[in-house]
């Protein structure tokens, strides 16, 4: 073991390590007081929980504190043989000199005696002889790869081998090929234990492999039709249907397509469900646009007719009733916020009162300009319709700025899709301009 020597932790040192723990639990008592009195003078809640987890972790840098401190040490354990060097950090105290200084040192794993390393030797061909085999039956019955471990005795000896013939097996104890007769192999194991060095030679005998009744009758199988492909003058190979008093049936193999067929119907079904979702919201994104284009043109109409003398029932059902006439005329297309207050006109008639049905108007639309709208008209239904204009103007100036803001937000979206087409289209004028230059070059 290479090491300075350690002495005893000075007074000093351990001083300090106490002033560390003390430090954190006064810190841990501070911070739990102030948690308690944040709770107690009503403070949000996540103030006085902030405080009491910095506590818990003061309280726990101090217990961890006194449990890495450590104890003062004459002696280091070393690592058992085959379980290599350690290294271990440790604070070096010399009185009046160091304190508290880091130092690295490396523990070697035990050194055995002569007579101790020539014990492990001796278990270690022990060891061999029962693992070797691996799944084979015994030495002298092998035709299955053998097991040659690196390390025996739990590492403390490692083994290294030789083998007489490659032919048979390869380095790591497999079988090249299943011998057709037995074949006597001799393998040499180099067992090393610390400075320890032995040489243990055993013999293995690498026998064919037994065939089951399957490989047989398969053999035999093939046999028959190597015959039958020697047949001269034959234009079809004949497949026996007999053999052994045992029925044959041919089947030809192929590709199995049902498993593929599968994933794409159900690829197709995941891809019917995910655009169907895709264009309900595209068609939803859509509304909610149209709906807000419209938003302006339907104020200014109402804050129009309103300010002729017209009431606000009339006014609406005259926007209403004029959308209806254009659409039967085929002038205009769907639009959804007037087919709203179409709707509004219809529950109308068939007896919802007025403030519900406007209320209705707005939780239809779903949009917040279209709330407001709707909170306007019933505020004022129900406190008379005296200010119902100036509103509808204000309202009239914010609904076309965001009028503007939305067609802006269009024209660039408009623009973003126009890129890749338009990098596309550079990209093939480029290849046009540079290949046929690129050929002349060439030439």
């Amino acid at each position: 073991m290479d090491m300075c020597p350690v002495g005893e932790m000075s007074e000093a040192g351990g001083i300090g390590k106490m002033r560390s723990m003390y430090g954190y639990m006064i810190a841990a008592a501070v911070c739990a007081a102030a948690s308690w009195r944040f709770k107690k003078l009503g403070y949000r809640k996540r103030l006085y929980e902030a405080a009491l987890l910095l506590a818990a972790g003061f309280f726990l840098g101090a217990v961890f504190e006194g449990m890495d401190a450590g104890s003062a040490k004459k002696q280091v354990p070393r690592n058992g043989p085959g379980q290599g060097m350690e290294e271990k950090d440790f604070l070096v105290d010399a009185e009046g000199l160091l304190e508290q200084y880091p130092m690295k040192i490396q523990v070697e794993e035990k050194k055995l005696t002569k007579k101790e390393r020539q014990e492990y030797l001796d278990r270690a061909k022990e060891e061999l002889d029962q693992v070797v085999p691996g799944d084979n039956p015994s030495l002298e019955s092998v035709s299955e790869p053998l097991y040659l471990p690196e390390t025996l005795q739990e590492g403390a000896v490692e083994a290294d081998y030789r083998f007489s013939d490659y032919e048979v097996f390869d380095a790591e104890g497999n079988l090249i090929v299943s011998p057709k007769e037995p074949i006597l192999v001799e393998i040499t194991a180099e067992l090393t234990c610390q400075e320890e060095i032995c040489l243990y030679r055993f013999f293995v005998r690498a026998v064919p492999k037994e065939k089951s009744e399957q490989e047989l009758f398969a053999e035999k199988l093939e046999k028959l039709l190597v015959s039958e492909n020697h047949r001269e003058d034959a234009d079809y190979l004949e497949l026996p249907e007999e053999l052994e008093d045992r029925k044959i049936i041919w089947k030809e193999q192929k590709e199995n397509r049902s498993g593929i067929m599968a994933l794409l119907g159900i690829a197709g079904a995941a891809a019917v469900i995910f655009s169907e979702k895709e264009e309900k919201k595209k068609k939803e994104l859509q509304r909610r646009r149209q709906m807000l284009l419209d938003y302006s043109e339907i104020v200014s109409q109402l804050s129009l007719l309103l300010g002729a003398g017209m009431n606000l029932t009339l006014a609406w059902e005259k926007i209403a009733g004029a959308y209806q006439a254009r659409r039967k005329q085929r002038e205009v297309d769907r639009r959804e916020a007037y087919e709203e207050m179409v709707t509004v006109l219809h529950e109308i008639q068939e007896g919802v009162g007025e403030l519900q049905a406007f209320e209705n108007f707005g939780t239809r639309c779903e949009l917040s300009v279209y709330r407001k709208l709707s909170s306007l008209i019933v505020q004022n239904i129900r406190k008379g319709s005296e200010g119902l204009q100036r509103l509808l103007e204000e309202e009239e100036k914010e609904a076309f700025e965001q009028r503007k803001a939305e067609a802006r937000k269009a024209g660039e979206e408009a623009g973003t899709k126009l890129l890749l087409p338009m990098g596309i289209m550079l990209v093939l004028v480029l290849v046009i301009l540079v290949v046929p230059a690129g050929l002349t070059l060439n030439i």
